[in-house]
């Protein structure tokens, strides 16, 4: 679990939260310019246009300023991909679903998306004292996993171990905010439709051969 970002359990004021999400803003643009470690407050604050001083006043030290930037992140790609996976009929084409709304959310947010591998993959979870890396990356396959399962069931998947499955499906997606990272003119589309077609060929039924009927 990532730990409660809330001051006491008082709710705050609006005000409050604009200045939160503009702190948050800044920390996700920081990191994802010169990655998680080099990401001090006081290059965040800068960033802000606010005091380091300030920061302080709205979350308790880095820590929870990363938790609150690994919260809002995946709270808003789950916003924007459960509604194009919930629109399909098949697992099949969930799955397609699942792979097309994580890299059209890496279109429109790439700097989001950077700052987010920069964290997991720097160690960022480990800072969190009350994070659970193990339980997070279980949280990240178990939708895949159940997906898998779903789809074996009904005869539109192979047989294969889901969990193993799974661990590729994210792999090959999280590689990509690395590679735009690296260069922002990224052909996406291309990623898209490459990632698709061998998940697709991944996961599909082997038809039978003479011998087998």
């Amino acid at each position: 679990m990532l730990p409660n970002t809330e001051h006491d359990g008082q709710s705050r004021s609006f005000i409050e939260e604009a200045r939160r999400a503009q702190i948050v803003t800044a920390a996700v643009e920081t990191i994802a310019e010169v990655g998680y470690h080099r990401a001090s407050m006081g290059r965040i604050g800068a960033r802000a246009g606010i005091s380091r001083g300030l920061i302080s006043y709205h979350f308790a030290g880095k820590s929870e300023l990363i938790a609150q930037v690994v919260t809002t992140v995946y709270t808003d790609v789950a916003a924007f991909m459960t509604p194009m996976i919930d629109a399909e009929t098949t697992y099949a084409g969930e799955l397609r679903a699942y792979i097309r709304s994580n890299l059209e959310y890496m279109r429109a947010h790439p700097a989001r998306m950077v700052a987010l591998v920069e964290i997991l993959t720097s160690g960022g979870l480990a800072d969190l004292p009350e994070a659970d890396p193990d339980a997070f990356d279980r949280q990240l396959r178990e939708p895949l996993e159940q997906l898998f399962e779903a789809g074996q069931a009904s005869g539109e998947f192979r047989d294969f171990d889901v969990t193993v499955m799974a661990r590729i499906v994210r792999g090959v997606i999280d590689a990509v905010p690395t590679a735009l990272s690296r260069d922002p003119d990224l052909d996406i589309d291309c990623h898209l439709r490459e990632i698709t077609t061998a998940l697709d060929l991944a996961t599909r039924p082997v038809p039978s051969t003479p011998e087998q009927t």
